[in-house]
């Protein structure tokens, strides 16, 4: 009772200072497919001074629901159902200053997820504790951030303060428990020179997760694996060692080029680097592996906005490397188990490239994208290797009309094709278990087909003249087809209030 009515009062604080000044040309501007020219420079907070046109607070109650008819990925299930209550808000202070700030909490469920037992998969893979049996498993999570930024002569500076609290557990065996906290601070500067805005940003973050299993039952000796990637686990302390916390750090830098007007060209430049560390917490804090990650993320491109027509040319590049220490240990000395060396037995490399175009005119907006994706992960020895790559094209359409004097609308369509071009395994499989081989060949199998995909959303929006709060409705839809006779289908509802 008292957490809920905490979160009730930072809702009620962020909406506060708020008035009702949504025109036409900032609805236009806060949800039209043009802010993509900017979305990536406005992770910088110097840049937020000018972010939007008109101040506003949100305040959406959503509901996401996904479901496969196999799992893409063994370790992240058959879907979820997450309901949601968030605000979002952006607050002029002077001519020269805003504030801004979000705030959220759902409670929701995953269903069927196996060999995984921790939190944030997608950020600690494949340094998790697993088992096959695995589950249905409850999640619950607030998050929190605010930032600041000021705009003085040639100048801009601004900070910003993320931070998340989350909880995931499972109530019959395997018992997983997970709580994460995760810190991060932003701060960043932007100079004007000549007609463009160049601005330099640096964040560092703190993760911290424990992470527990239990068994309850009679028969409670199933033993987790600690898994060190494409089925592979640390044997020594794989067992009844079910008791871990991670440890995460790191920090990223971006350099952002914008133009001041309506024309010219754009350029994000940013690398982030963090690391997380698995450790045991039965054997004297002793660190099992250490996960280190380097993420590359380039975009550059050209822009022109007249009076009729919006055009844009963009390049998008990214890579993302894993590479896994396991701590090789010796014999205890009393409490204390010495580290006798590193090997780096995993590695993954992932590339993202891809040119998009974007046009609008008058209502409409189109956006055409073309793009490769690689992924490849080898565990040195004994060797494995999967690895598979697409090519792959979106079409996504919007249309944003003012109908009569109260109701505005934004459709959207999206349609994409995602095929394989060429992929490969290597795999050990005389000496793997037969529950492991159905593990590695079932997401192998998922990783090398095609994919064909369909959106489509409509959000309306309704503000009766004098009115000081508006309301809308949104609903969406997204499937995804598999060449591997599979489907994935979403549905997104969301309702709410904006002032």
């Amino acid at each position: 009772m008292n957490r809920t009515r905490y979160i009730i009062i930072c809702l009620w604080v962020l909406l506060l200072p708020v008035k009702a000044t949504d025109t036409d040309s900032a609805y236009v501007n806060r949800h039209s497919l043009w802010r993509h020219t900017v979305c990536e420079a406005l992770q910088n907070p110097a840049l937020m001074t000018q972010a939007y046109l008109k101040p506003f607070t949100e305040l959406t109650l959503q509901g996401d629901y996904r479901h496969q008819s196999d799992a893409f990925r063994v370790e992240e299930g058959k879907g979820f159902l997450l309901p949601e209550v968030a605000v979002q808000s952006y607050i002029r202070l002077t001519p020269s200053s805003v504030v801004w700030g979000e705030a959220a909490y759902s409670n929701g469920k995953f269903f069927g997820k196996e060999y995984n037992n921790v939190a944030d998969f997608q950020l600690l893979y494949p340094d998790v504790v697993a088992d096959s049996l695995g589950g249905d498993t409850h999640r619950e999570r607030y998050l929190f951030s605010g930032g600041y930024a000021i705009a003085h002569q040639e100048w801009m500076l601004g900070g910003e303060l993320k931070f998340r609290a989350e909880q995931e557990y499972r109530t019959y065996d395997p018992r997983m428990r997970s709580v994460v906290s995760d810190l991060t601070l932003k701060a960043g500067a932007a100079r004007r020179v000549g007609h463009y805005r160049l601005g330099l940003s640096a964040e560092g973050n703190i993760y911290r997760q424990t992470a527990d299993v239990d068994f309850y039952g009679e028969q409670n000796g199933m033993g987790e694996l600690q898994m060190t990637g494409l089925g592979t686990s640390y044997v020594r302390f794989s067992g009844s060692n079910r008791d871990i916390f991670y440890e995460g750090k790191g920090g990223a830098l971006a350099l952002d080029l914008q133009p001041e007007g309506a024309c010219g060209w754009m350029a994000h430049v940013q690398h982030a680097i963090h690391q997380y560390e698995r450790i045991s917490d039965e054997y004297n804090s002793l660190p099992l592996t250490t996960l280190y990650r380097q993420q590359t993320t380039l975009m550059m491109g050209w822009k022109q906005q007249t009076a009729t027509d919006e055009k844009a040319l963009l390049l998008h590049a990214s890579y993302d490397k894993r590479a896994n220490d396991e701590h090789v240990v010796g014999t205890a000395s009393g409490q204390d188990y010495p580290i006798l060396t590193d090997l780096t037995m995993y590695h993954l490399h992932r590339w993202d490239v891809a040119a998009s175009a974007l046009y609008g005119r008058g209502n409409w907006h189109f956006q055409l994208k073309a793009g490769w994706l690689s992924q490849r992960e080898k565990y040195e020895y004994v060797e494995r290797k999967m690895e598979y790559a697409r090519v792959y094209g979106e079409l996504t359409a919007q249309w944003l009309k003012r109908v009569g004097d109260h109701l505005r609308l934004n459709v959207f369509a999206k349609g994409g094709y995602a095929a394989n071009v060429s992929h490969a395994i290597v795999m050990p499989y005389a000496n793997m278990s037969a529950s492991i081989k159905d593990y590695v060949n079932h997401n192998y199998k998922y990783q090398k087909a095609s994919y064909a995909q369909a959106q489509a959303g409509v959000r309306a929006d309704y503000q009766p003249q004098g009115w000081p709060v508006g309301c809308f409705g949104r609903v969406a839809t997204a499937w995804q087809f598999c060449s591997e006779h599979a489907h994935e289908a979403n549905v997104h509802l969301a309702v709410g209030i904006v002032f």
